[in-house]
C-alpha cells in the first residue's frame, strides 16, 4: 500500500515540473521570480481598489474573458516555442550562460547544477505554458461561477479577494517571465 502511495506522489510530482523555475538560482532571478510580479500585481490591485470605482469604469468580466481568450492562444505559442528551443541546432544554446552562470537547485536540496542556455529557456517557456493553462482555467471557472448575493459574508469576500490576488499575481508573473524569455531569445541567445 505504501509503495503505491509513494508512486502516486512521485507521478503527481512530475505534473508540476513547470515550477522548476522557482528552483533556478541566479544573481538577478529573484527579481523576475518574485519581486516584479508581486510589485506589478500590488500596484494593479491597489490602483483598482483606490481609484477603480471613482475614475475608472472597468468591466472585470470582460477583462477576464479577454485574458482567457489570450491564454488560449498563448498556450500554443509557448509550446511551439518550447519545441523550437529544444530542437534548434545552435551550439551556443548548449553552452553555459556567460558571467555568473544560472544554476538549478536539485529537489530536496541534494545539490546544485549549472544549466545551459537551452535548459534555461526551456524552463522559462515550460513555466509560461503551464501558467497560461492555469490562467485559462482560472478565467474559465471565474466566468462560469457566480456567487449569489444571499451568500455574502466575510468568508466569501476573503475567498474572492484571495482569488483575485492569486489571479493577478499569475498574470503578472506570466508577463514578467515572458519578457525575460524574450530578452534571452532576442539578445542573449546569439552571444558566444
Amino acid at each position: 500500500m505504501f509503495k503505491h502511495l509513494r508512486r502516486l506522489f512521485i507521478n503527481a510530482n512530475t505534473l508540476f515540473t513547470a515550477f522548476t523555475l522557482f528552483r533556478l538560482r541566479g544573481e538577478n532571478l529573484p527579481y523576475f521570480q518574485y519581486v516584479y510580479p508581486t510589485a506589478i500585481s500590488a500596484v494593479v490591485l491597489v490602483s483598482l481598489n483606490t481609484w477603480g470605482s471613482t475614475y475608472l469604469i472597468i468591466d472585470i468580466e470582460k477583462v477576464v474573458a479577454s485574458a482567457t481568450t489570450l491564454m488560449g492562444v498563448l498556450v500554443g505559442f509557448y509550446i511551439a516555442a518550447l519545441a523550437a528551443v529544444t530542437s534548434f541546432p545552435n551550439k551556443n544554446l548548449d553552452n553555459l550562460m556567460a558571467g555568473r552562470s544560472t544554476s538549478l537547485r536539485e529537489k530536496c536540496g541534494r545539490g546544485v547544477e549549472e544549466v545551459s542556455r537551452r535548459r534555461f529557456l526551456s524552463i522559462l517557456l515550460g513555466y509560461c505554458a503551464f501558467l497560461s493553462i492555469l490562467i485559462f482555467l482560472a478565467g474559465s471557472v471565474s466566468s462560469a461561477i457566480s456567487i449569489k448575493p444571499i451568500y455574502k459574508g466575510w468568508c466569501v469576500e476573503l475567498i474572492k479577494s484571495a482569488y483575485w490576488i492569486i489571479y493577478t499575481w499569475m498574470i503578472s508573473s506570466l508577463g514578467t517571465i515572458t519578457l525575460l524569455c524574450l530578452h534571452y531569445l532576442i539578445d542573449r541567445m546569439h552571444r558566444e
